[in-house]
């Protein structure tokens, strides 16, 4: 289908990327269906999810400004 292996690669790439927030935002869903949750509450179940999410896009996104505009994880006082 490419012939140029650039092209090919940021495919790979796309797709990759469009599956783990695919993944992310289950795990997430999973922690909070319908519900908002108080940050000094979280179980430990709670917050492995939220550090696996914070993992995945502190390697996908290196600068942690950016990271900070881009996460799915929204922290409110």
């Amino acid at each position: 289908m490419y012939d140029d292996k650039t092209k090919i690669y940021q495919a790979n790439m796309t797709r990759s990327l469009g599956e783990l927030y695919q993944h992310m935002e289950k795990q997430l869903d999973f922690l909070t269906p319908d519900e908002t949750i108080d940050g000094d509450t979280l179980t430990n179940e709670q917050l492995e999810i939220i550090e696996r999410v914070e993992a995945i896009e502190q390697e996908w996104i290196i600068d942690p400004d950016r990271r900070k505009e881009l996460t799915l994880i929204q922290w409110t006082d």
